[in-house]
């Protein structure tokens, strides 16, 4: 990919991205726009492209955007810190909660092992403002994590790991996850789907 050259991005990744180069996971191109918007603490992003429309939430972190998005509403993005004692600390959200952030807790690890099975326990945000427990797997495939929940709900859930940092999109149903990589008006981004092992990439340039 050549080099973009703009001025410098601020803070926000919010604004209109254009995709510059893109191919799914069975290398077939695409193309469109994205465009970003802040919503309290996280931010929704809305990709219209040849291969259709999707919305989806995100974080963003350390010069990066950790997303998740579907077909649907039932879906959910969680951004876990991997702490070097085995333990993760998540924050999550979905479409139904408006912006506001849930918390999860991963104990039970291997220190410097990301799979494995986990206790896991969290609190919803409000409204519900509810609490639950139960166990959490990680498997990796490839560059990509399969993470499942058995929480008295059964959740699926596919990751990406940058760092010390897990993103996973989970819901009912297919899922994608996604992140980018700010690099000044550039985000390289890479992204995958739950029940495939390989990587899809998306490369953006902000408009404006």
């Amino acid at each position: 990919m050549k080099t973009l050259v703009s001025m410098p991005l601020t803070k926000s990744p919010a604004g209109t991205w254009t995709i510059a180069t893109a191919k799914t996971a069975d290398e077939k191109p695409y193309f469109g726009t994205v465009q970003i918007h802040p919503m309290g603490q996280i931010y929704t992003v809305s990709w219209l492209t040849t291969l259709g429309d999707y919305t989806g939430l995100a974080f963003y972190e350390d010069g990066y955007i950790f997303a998740g998005c579907a077909f649907h509403n039932s879906y959910g993005v969680t951004l876990y810190t991997i702490n070097d004692d085995g333990t993760l600390d998540g924050k999550w959200t979905s479409p139904s909660y408006k912006g506001a952030i849930g918390t999860e807790k991963l104990v039970g690890g291997i220190p410097g092992q990301l799979e494995g099975t986990y206790h896991a326990t969290s609190s919803s945000p409000p409204p519900n403002s509810a609490n639950y427990e139960g166990t959490l797997n990680i498997q990796q495939l490839n560059d990509i994590y399969q993470v499942s929940w058995s929480v008295g709900i059964d959740y699926q859930g596919t990751g990406l790991r940058v760092g010390n940092k897990l993103v996973v999109a989970w819901g009912e149903g297919n899922v994608f996850c996604m992140n980018y990589q700010i690099e000044n008006n550039a985000a390289l981004g890479r992204w995958a789907y739950l029940g495939n092992s390989a990587l899809a990439m998306e490369n953006l340039h902000k408009i404006c």
